[in-house]
């Protein structure tokens, strides 16, 4: 190999990858595209995937489970949507700390566009415990309404 065919083969190696990059350019452009639409879809009333994917497992809207397993701790279930802009689980973290308690054994799964979250809350320093019933309410209404 001379340096001519070395230079040849490599100004044909660029100029592919240029393609390459030019092609990849366009499938970004046609997937923001895609957004855009099913963005606009959804302000029109379109369900979302997820929310599809979730009344098919049966699920169609948000569930709660509170269980007092002795006097200061509780063990909670909860199912709901999971969404891009999310903030559901910070909320609800955020709600058990403001009543006093302390999350314990937390367990998160995502799955099927849907979150499963189970955890032990343990009553902390100051906090007031409440029956499992109203904390049952009180964790659905913050799940429901985020």
């Amino acid at each position: 190999m001379n340096k001519a065919t070395i230079i040849t083969d490599a100004i044909a190696y660029i100029e592919d990858l240029k393609k390459c990059v030019e092609d990849l350019s366009d499938q970004l452009l046609q997937m923001d595209r895609e957004t855009c639409v099913q963005g606009e879809n959804m302000k029109h009333g379109e369900t979302s995937n997820t929310e599809r994917e979730m009344k098919n497992w049966g699920i169609t809207q948000p569930e709660v489970e509170v269980i007092d397993v002795d006097g200061g701790r509780l063990w909670i279930k909860m199912i709901f949507e999971k969404k891009k802009r999310g903030g559901r689980l910070t909320k609800v973290i955020e709600a058990m700390a403001m009543l006093g308690f302390d999350l314990l054994d937390t367990s998160i799964t995502t799955s099927k566009g849907a979150v499963l979250v189970t955890a032990f809350l343990e009553v902390i320093h100051g906090g007031t415990f409440q029956n499992a019933a109203q904390i049952k309410e009180f964790l659905f209404k913050v799940v429901r309404n985020v």
